[in-house]
């Protein structure tokens, strides 16, 4: 309950819809109203289970026509649910390795209430819709009566997590070693270790059969491919340099992450540091390692790659506080036979004592500080997410060109704004994602030249970020447009073109 009000609250303002929301939001809508994977050409940018998930949710709660006038919403609907699921599967991942219900109640609290995680955590992102089968799956994999199905269980989780959002595939070695940990003194952990490997590849390549059914496993003239798009994504893009280097975009996208929220993830990193020698805690360390080394290497970093980071992080915090916390002792017959053993070691238990008193001291000194530090940043942050409309110029623009612009235009805009501009009156060939007028030949051919656009609405990142090398005829008409609106502020800001020709 308490994530739900903390994420809903404001959610429709905050924050301003993000580029790959509408894309998302938008592929969404075309698995029921258009019959295929994409609003355009399908080109295997990330297998289509996560979309799918928001359109059978959407679907299923009217969410296309309660929110036809903003989309975005139809999306961050499903995110609050994710969000949801997300804080139980942290508790119950908790519980699973050995943590006190207080400490796992605490690892939720903080992952609801860090600015950073509930600013992501709104956002209609692939990764906020596969972490629940993520965390899932190693629920699964700690299984206390360690049985077969469990197993399966958790490689069917790790598919659709995988199927979500394909990156996550790097954090198989965690699932793993969680599941080794748990059945290693099983007897039936051979059989366990097959039927999850073969669970996992069976349905994972499941993607690749339907590129191949289609003839676009591998690159060819004339069609997109899966193995093309691999490999776009994976050495194609422009890197965002080092962490180190101020001047890069990736320290740039950290340091951002570190306005938000400075203490969830490098507290959860420094947690997992101490921790590398607790073994239940092992698969949450090893998470975030694989995440923390992939941070530091130089190539393309994506802004919502701290998604993952953020619920590891929090139990990593809670998990080493559980385990410097001193434990309650035992009652009844135990208590008088641990009472006879404390007689007899004087000096030990004393030693013992002084140890967990001090730790207790650590724990609570820790807890203080950082409830009295970060309690205080953490509140105006909130504050602001829970009360200022961000999202206000981006439906302001909508109006605006619904309004103000004949419905057989041809209207250039943000991904974002598709969806929106759809259910406002711009729909077929009238409505443009600017990003598909030099990269898709099929809108390219459709417009002929820059003459074709009659109004172009984007925002100020993409005039500063994007050139002529990269949108020729995009830019071209830029050249041969005046301003006409503008709304909003900053980098926010979207700023509306008429062609003059």
């Amino acid at each position: 309950m308490t994530c739900s009000i903390a994420t809903a609250f404001n959610v429709y303002g905050n924050p301003v819809r993000f580029k790959d929301e509408g894309v998302y939001l938008a592929q969404a809508w075309a698995i029921p109203n258009l019959g295929a994977l994409a609003h355009y050409t399908y080109w295997y940018d990330h297998p289509p289970l996560g979309w799918i998930q928001m359109s059978m949710w959407a679907t299923l709660t009217d969410g296309w026509d309660r929110w036809s006038e903003q989309t975005t919403m139809a999306g961050r609907e499903f995110m609050i649910v994710a969000r949801v699921a997300t804080c139980l599967l942290v508790f119950a991942l908790g519980r699973r390795m050995g943590m006190r219900r207080s400490w796992s109640v605490i690892a939720v609290l903080v992952f609801i209430f860090s600015p950073l995680a509930m600013y992501y955590g709104r956002l209609t992102l692939l990764d906020n819709v596969a972490m629940p089968w993520v965390l899932a799956s190693l629920v699964l994999a700690w299984s206390p009566r360690r049985a077969w199905s469990a197993a399966v269980g958790s490689a069917m989780c790790f598919t659709v997590a995988v199927m979500t959002k394909e990156t996550l595939v790097l954090l198989a070695p965690a699932i793993l070693l969680a599941l080794w940990s748990n059945y290693r003194r099983s007897a039936n952990r051979h059989f366990v270790w097959v039927s999850f490997a073969l669970v996992l590849a069976m349905s994972v390549a499941l993607y690749p059969l339907y590129a191949m059914i289609k003839s676009e496993l591998i690159p060819g003239v004339g069609h997109v491919s899966l193995f093309g798009a691999l490999e776009w994504q994976l050495s194609a893009r422009k890197g965002s340099g080092s962490v180190f280097d101020a001047s890069s975009d990736a320290r740039t996208l950290v340091d951002s992450w570190l306005a938000l929220d400075v203490w969830l993830p490098l507290g959860g990193l420094v947690a997992a540091a101490l921790l590398i020698g607790d073994r239940r805690l092992r698969p949450v360390v090893l998470a975030l390692a694989i995440q923390a080394a992939i941070l530091l290497r130089q190539g393309y970093l994506p802004s919502m790659f701290v998604v993952a980071m953020l619920p590891f992080c929090a139990l990593a915090i809670a998990g080493l506080c559980d385990r410097l916390w001193p434990r309650s002792t035992v009652q009844g017959v135990d208590h008088h036979v641990n009472s006879i053993a404390r007689h007899r070691n004087q000096r030990f238990t004393g030693l013992r004592k002084a140890t967990s008193c001090a730790a207790a001291l650590l724990v609570a000194l820790f807890w203080c500080t950082a409830v009295m530090t970060a309690g205080s940043s953490w509140a105006n942050t909130l504050k602001y997410q829970w009360t200022v409309d961000e999202d206000a110029s981006q439906r302001q623009v909508v109006a605006w060109l619904r309004d103000n612009v004949p419905h057989d235009s041809v209207v250039v805009a943000e991904g974002e704004m598709w969806l929106d501009l759809h259910n406002a009156g711009f729909q077929g060939p009238n409505n443009v994602w600017v990003y598909k007028v030099d990269s898709d030949p099929e809108v390219t051919e459709r417009l002929g030249s820059w003459r074709a656009i009659d109004y172009l609405a984007l925002s100020r990142i993409t005039l500063v970020s994007e050139s002529r090398a990269t949108m020729p005829m995009v830019f071209e008409a830029l050249e041969n447009s005046e301003q006409v609106a503008e709304f909003g502020t900053a980098n926010d800001a979207v700023v509306i073109m008429k062609v003059t020709r």
